[in-house]
C-alpha cells in the first residue's frame, strides 16, 4: 500500500503595517505622546497609495523585532518617564499579540509640542 504524507508546511507572514498599527494603539494608549513624528511619504507610497505610519521603523530578523519610534510630546510631560513606558507597553503589546520576540524599543523625543 502507498502512504500518504499527511503533514502540511505552515507559514505566518506579518505585514509591517500591522506591526506598526500595534505601536500606534500603544501610543495612544500614553498620556504625554502629542504624536508620532511625521516623515515625508517616499514615491513608492505615494503611487501605490500606502499609508504613511510616521517615524516608526521595524526590523525583523528571523523571529526578533527591533522598534525604532520617533515622537513628539505634549509640553511639560517627563520624556525618560514617557520613553520607559512606551517601550514596556509595545513590548508587551506585539509579544502578546504576535507571539514574536521583542528585542528593543528605541524611543526618539523628535519634538515638543506647546
Amino acid at each position: 500500500m502507498n502512504k500518504t504524507n499527511d503533514t502540511v508546511e505552515k507559514s505566518l507572514h506579518i505585514s509591517q503595517d500591522v506591526i506598526a498599527q500595534i505601536i500606534i494603539n500603544c501610543l495612544n494608549e500614553v498620556d504625554g505622546v502629542y504624536s508620532i513624528a511625521p516623515v515625508m511619504k517616499t514615491p513608492r507610497q505615494i503611487w501605490l497609495k500606502q499609508e504613511n505610519f510616521g517615524n516608526i521603523r521595524i526590523g525583523l530578523v528571523d523571529d526578533v523585532i527591533s522598534v525604532t519610534i520617533g515622537i513628539i510630546l505634549e509640553s511639560g510631560t517627563k520624556a525618560v518617564a514617557i520613553s520607559e513606558t512606551i517601550q514596556e507597553k509595545v513590548k508587551s503589546s506585539i509579544q502578546n499579540m504576535l507571539g514574536l520576540m521583542v528585542a528593543r524599543v528605541n524611543i526618539n523625543v523628535c519634538g515638543v509640542h506647546v
